[in-house]
């Protein structure tokens, strides 16, 4: 026959579809192998799928080979050859167990088989003639993916089509048994052998539940993976993630190297990965990082879900892992997006008693780890250095955030941008406080205080945190300063004290000037109110 005739008899060939034979298989511990040995093994399994096939008069027409990394699938065309599946993948196994080539570790290759029958569907392939697709191909996958080094996993649908009824004296069959595969998919297998080929039913038993072990090895494993990753990726708020579910699996070890790499160590451990710093985490020694570790709650969480509601209490705050997470802010149209290992809600952890200011949801599934304000204060209690180190970073946010309101100090065209920064300060106040405001002008970020500059009508400010709710108390103007000279805390207050000389520079600004202004008329009009409708006790 010629080339050209040969070519137009393949071109001829009808495509296979319905239900058919699949056996798929695998070379175990392939990645461990040499690469010029990597090569010579898969030449060799194809060497001896062909021989197998020849052996039982399967020819061209009656099969089809899909290759699959280190090993691949062979559909079966005809009746006969479905029937002769189980044959073909014994003859193969023979050769597995008696090679004539081994590595150069000097060890045979090690074989996994699954036999299945469904149904598949043969197409046009790219940079191919053709492939095969379908059920058949993906369940024969999925019942490889649990068979042990040297078994032939059969289903329970092959058995049932070819074997049962017809061929059960040829083979040696244990018991049907489930397994959860893939996308939570069921498939019923048996073992299979025959004579010394194959392992002995015995034997598949003693390995049948390895996976339960060897799924914990491999959990503990995957995550020292992705600690050395997230490390080495400069991510140390992921890799805390993933120690905290090591911490969850016992394996302490891994997660004390980890916090001697991120906390403030005085000596650093001879890791893989490189040290990473982080603004919170790096200020706490190993020993008290460990600690918050273990108080950490990981939050899965599916798309769409609300972390936290605007209003509800806030008493915990959130590092984002992975996903998107937006802040839907009230008065605001456009969402704020938080970025991965950005903290989220951390002045709860310094402010009691303070709510959300704003409604936080999943935009996809996402993973962040939660804690809550009373035991980690309890960690930082034990560790005081620390602890005024934490306060102090949330105490400079407050700042930074009071400091920016257009509010407060509408700077122009980036007027001061330049300058130093205003000197301010962040401190909480205790019920009963007084107010010096003689010299100081105080922005009360959450709390209540009260003056009463005329002695005929209290007025009580009270702010909640929220974005907007900040009172000035103590005001000055060029229109005037008529909160008095000092001012009552009625409860546990956080405030930012700025200097008069400060502020009265600043308004040298006329949007600055204009809006303390405008902060006096409404002071005036509210202490007019007062006085006309004095609170009663």
């Amino acid at each position: 026959m010629t080339k050209a005739s040969k070519q137009n008899k393949s071109l001829q060939r009808v495509n296979i579809g319905g239900a058919h034979a699949v056996l798929g298989m695998d070379i175990s511990s392939f990645s461990m192998l040499h690469d010029d040995d990597q090569i010579q093994a898969i030449e060799n399994l194809i060497r001896w799928i062909n021989e197998a096939l020849a052996y039982h008069s399967i020819g061209e027409p009656d099969y089809r080979w899909s290759p699959a990394g280190d090993g691949g699938y062979l559909t079966f065309a005809s009746s006969n050859a479905c029937r002769r599946a189980i044959d073909v993948a014994f003859s193969i196994i023979e050769k597995m167990q008696h090679p004539d080539w081994r590595p150069r570790t000097g060890e045979s290759l090690k074989l996994r088989l699954a036999l299945h029958s469904g149904t598949v569907q043969e197409a046009r392939e790219l940079g191919r003639t053709t492939n095969v697709w379908g059920m058949g191909i993906n369940m024969a996958a999925r019942a490889l993916s649990v068979a042990a080094s040297s078994q032939l996993l059969v289903s329970k649908q092959y058995f049932d089509l070819y074997i049962k009824g017809q061929r059960e004296g040829e083979f040696a069959f244990g018991d049907v048994y489930w397994r959860t595969v893939k996308h939570g998919v069921h498939v019923e297998v048996m073992n299979a052998n025959r004579h010394e080929l194959g392992l002995q039913d015995a034997e598949a038993k003693d390995r049948r539940w390895q996976a339960i072990g060897g799924l914990w090895r491999k959990t503990i494993q995957e995550y020292k993976f992705l600690i050395h990753d997230t490390m080495r990726s400069s991510e140390p708020i992921a890799a805390l993630a993933a120690a905290k579910f090591l911490l969850d699996l016992d394996e302490r070890k891994a997660v004390q190297e980890l916090c001697a790499m991120i906390g403030a160590a005085t000596e650093r451990p001879n890791a893989s990965y490189p040290v990473q710093l982080h603004s919170l985490f790096s200020l706490m020694p190993p020993d008290v990082l460990f600690r918050v570790i273990e108080i950490a709650t990981p939050l899965l969480m599916k798309a769409d879900s609300i972390i936290c509601k605007c209003g509800d209490l806030a008493d915990s705050c959130f590092f984002p892992v992975s996903g998107t997470i937006v802040v839907d802010v009230p008065g605001q149209d456009k969402l704020i997006r938080i970025a991965p290992g950005q903290i989220i809600g951390e002045f709860s952890l310094w402010i009691p008693n303070i709510t959300r200011t704003a409604t936080i949801r999943t935009v996809d599934d996402s993973l962040l780890l939660a804690f809550h304000k009373d035991p980690f204060a309890k960690v930082l209690g034990d560790a005081p250095l620390v602890a005024s180190s934490v306060y102090n970073i949330i105490k400079n946010r407050i700042l930074e955030n009071v400091l920016k309101s257009k509010k407060f100090f509408p700077l122009e065209n980036g007027a001061g941008d330049d300058a130093t920064p205003i000197p301010a300060s962040c401190e909480k106040y205790a019920v009963g406080t007084k107010l010096d405001l003689t010299s100081s002008v105080f922005i009360v970020f959450h709390g209540r205080v009260r003056i009463d500059p005329s002695k005929r009508g209290a007025v009580v400010l009270h702010s909640t945190g929220g974005f907007g709710t900040e009172q000035a108390v103590g005001i000055i103007s060029d229109i005037g300063s008529p909160d008095g000279s000092e001012a009552i805390v009625l409860e546990e207050t956080v405030a930012i004290k700025i200097s008069h000389d400060t502020l009265r520079s600043l308004q040298k600004f006329d949007s600055v000037g204009n809006a303390w202004s405008a902060l006096c008329g409404e002071r005036l009009r509210a202490i007019g109110r007062s006085q006309r409708h004095p609170a009663k006790d």
